[in-house]
């Protein structure tokens, strides 16, 4: 699928619930996608009838049709693994309802993706869940749905009992607590290439990326050889986010800009899109050069794509926001920036990825501490002024260097270097 520029289609707070969570809709799409894939109906104005002129449901069963066809196309044996953390994902696991308004039933709705998607081929398929240290329990809840349905090709894990590690990259990791995200997704994939699984992918645990649409990954790693396949949120007809989740609050606005500033290239602007997939060879070296283990791991992933100049192919997915139970918010605006500015300079340094310098300076000098980047964040809250005027967010995102720098200076000046400042004036 190629990308598509053109206004961005936003689902409303009920279709979010029914693409995350309602069997009816998934059976709907898997239904419809069928037919297209039968019938060979391909052109987007039949597709767009036969889905009641839903546009969502349309771009979705489009790519679902698409992944179908080529995996019917596959004639010999290959495995497939897919790897997801669990962290605070209890009630994600379970199914939705009144009591439990945020409920996906997500380990059961990636299962009958994956049916779906492999029925009658040679293709196996297993899921590997790893938990990073969840406080909630969250693969308990895993294990009882495992238990209850008799699953044999999915397996649990804990990172906590993986550790110390004799081997790289966990070797690097000294403790499971150190872990937020990182540890266990890169744990998931070593267990899955070690089970000789020939192609190893990992996602999120809620139904964002529905993973009918990994065949249109397998086309670039088993048709045309390529090592690596990436996903794109932002390719498609979908808008990829909610404007109301916390990353996308006004007081952030000042880091992205600071994020943007500092101007490295990593293959593509959704760097952070989990839905990544690997060819098993290719993943195990991968393995041994990584060493983020928090929500950086994919900035430290894909600069590793970057220069080790194998073939990467970036591939467009629909995706809708499962916002409401997102860790960002468990783990506090200020910590997860904190890691991510750690994250952006570490990664640009390990690879020596051509960057603004002077942008990396003020991350270092003046973004480098939780209370810092927590007293930008509170400061900016409040707005943003330039010239005596309030900047929108949008003004936040054009802000040139020297603007941002010198707002970011001013809000963390030394009381005292301000008081000298005012007397020599």
């Amino acid at each position: 699928m190629t990308a598509v520029k053109t206004t961005k289609i936003v689902p409303d707070n009920d279709y979010v619930v029914r693409f995350l969570s309602s069997w009816t809709y998934r059976a709907n799409a898997f239904r419809i996608a069928d037919l297209l894939v039968a019938e060979s109906i391909k052109d987007r104005e039949t597709i767009l009838k036969i889905a009641e002129n839903d546009e969502i449901l349309a771009e979705l069963v489009s790519f679902l049709a698409e992944s179908r066809r080529f995996v019917l196309t596959i004639s010999g044996e290959l495995s497939v693994a897919v790897v997801f953390a669990v962290w605070k994902e209890v009630r994600r696991l379970q199914p939705h309802s009144s009591d439990n308004p945020t409920g996906e039933d997500a380990l059961r709705a990636k299962v009958a993706e994956l049916e779906w998607l492999f029925r009658d081929t040679p293709v196996t398929w297993s899921i590997y869940i790893v938990d990073d240290e969840c406080p909630e329990d969250s693969l308990d809840v895993a294990h009882s749905i495992v238990d209850a349905f008799k699953w044999k090709n999915v397996f649990l894990l804990k990172l906590r009992d993986a550790l110390p590690s004799p081997e790289l990259p966990l070797s690097k990791l000294d403790s499971a607590a150190s872990s937020t995200k990182g540890g266990a997704v890169l744990l998931g994939m070593q267990r899955a290439a070690h089970d000789g699984h020939d192609y190893v992918m990992y996602t999120d645990c809620d139904n964002s990326n529905h993973l009918g649409q990994i065949g249109l990954f397998l086309r670039e790693l088993v048709g045309n050889g390529k090592k690596a396949a990436i996903g794109d949120r932002r390719a498609t007809r979908i808008s990829e986010w909610h404007t109301t989740r916390e990353s996308e609050s006004y007081a952030n606005y000042i880091l992205k800009r600071v994020h943007a500033l500092l101007d490295f290239d990593l293959l593509l602007g959704d760097v952070t899109c989990p839905f990544k997939m690997f060819e098993r060879e290719y993943l195990l070296a991968l393995l041994q050069n990584m060493d983020v283990f928090d929500f950086c791991v994919d900035f430290d992933i894909v600069g590793y794509l970057k220069t080790s100049r194998a073939a990467v192919a970036i591939i467009p997915i629909v995706s809708v926001d499962s916002d409401l139970e997102t860790t960002w918010i468990a783990l506090t605006n200020v910590k997860v920036w904190w890691q991510k500015l750690h994250g952006f300079v570490y990664v640009i340094e390990k690879y020596n990825l051509p960057h603004n310098e002077g942008a990396a300076r003020l991350v270092r000098e003046k973004l480098w501490t939780s209370a810092n980047i927590q007293k930008v964040l509170e400061t900016a809250s409040a707005g943003i002024s330039s010239n005596g005027r309030m900047l929108t967010a949008e003004d936040v995102l054009e802000m040139s260097f020297e603007e941002a720098e010198a707002w970011i200076r001013s809000v963390l000046m030394d009381p005292r270097d301000v008081a000298i400042s005012q007397s020599v004036r």
